[in-house]
């Protein structure tokens, strides 16, 4: 918590930064550019480190500059190679945790690892005053406009405008917000219908969808209906993973609504 700290101290945005609790079973997905370097914080000097298509000497012509002095816990990545990709395996107290890279615009400026493996007794998830309160505060994050050029929000948030298309109306994902201590997301969707009737949906039965994996909404704000002609907005908020523990959904993932209807 202290490089997270200091990081924030010296203007990298909260945005930019990702907090993961350490476990050997999952694969973290990080995200390089050329212009910007991601620095990989862990909570202990690093034993060893194996890499694919990640070297430290530029002159192996590596996809991506790995800088690392040994002994330290963190190391800092940078992409040689438009469009590259490579894999670390990291060496930590004699276990093995396995980080893939992957190009993007926007990238990851920190990583930080904390001590907290994902084994053992399950999270409780968050209550429901909770989850309210995450979703009154998207919609403040929605609302609100920097006052100032430069300014950016605290929040990390994407709005991708990704449209789900059902055959009486359409469900379009108009913001995702990320609230990382609760590990959860908060979407405002918006619904609308192009018949000349009314079209009930059950809000009980929300959820997104990533990739092959469902997940079902723990709060929603929703009407039930989508009016003749008109348009109807849907709050959800999705924490956690279905198994129980923490998901680490990416507020930039490429997720499709699901609106059970008649």
């Amino acid at each position: 918590m202290i490089v997270l700290q200091a990081l924030l101290m010296f203007g990298v945005r909260a945005a930019d930064i990702r907090v993961y609790p350490l476990d050997e079973r999952s694969v973290y997905t990080i995200r390089l550019s050329r212009e910007e370097p991601t620095t990989c914080a862990f909570p202990a000097p690093l034993k060893a480190i194996v890499g694919a298509n990640v070297s430290m000497e530029a002159a192996d012509d590596p996809g991506i500059l790995l800088s690392h002095a040994p002994g330290a816990e963190y190391f800092s990545l940078r992409l040689l190679k438009e469009g590259a990709a490579g894999a670390l395996n990291v060496m930590l107290r004699g276990k093995v945790y396995a980080l893939a890279f992957v190009p993007a615009d926007e990238p990851d400026r920190a990583v930080i690892f904390l001590d907290e493996p994902l084994a053992g007794e399950r999270p409780r998830p968050p209550e429901p005053r909770t989850l309210q309160s995450l979703l009154e505060r998207t919609k403040q994050h929605c609302r609100e406009v920097p006052a100032m050029p430069g300014m950016a929000p605290a929040l990390e948030s994407a709005a991708p405008g990704t449209v789900t298309p059902y055959r009486n109306f359409t469900a379009t994902i108009e913001h995702i917000v990320r609230f990382e201590a609760e590990d959860a997301l908060v979407f405002r969707i918006r619904l609308e219908n192009s018949t000349d009737r009314a079209v009930p949906y059950d809000p009980a039965g929300l959820a997104v969808r990533l990739d092959r994996e469902f997940f079902p909404a723990a709060l929603v704000e929703a009407s039930g209906a989508i009016p003749a002609r008109g348009t109807g907005r849907v709050y959800l908020v999705v924490t956690g993973s279905p198994g129980g523990g923490r998901a680490n959904l990416p507020v930039r993932g490429h997720y499709h609504v699901m609106v059970p209807h008649p």
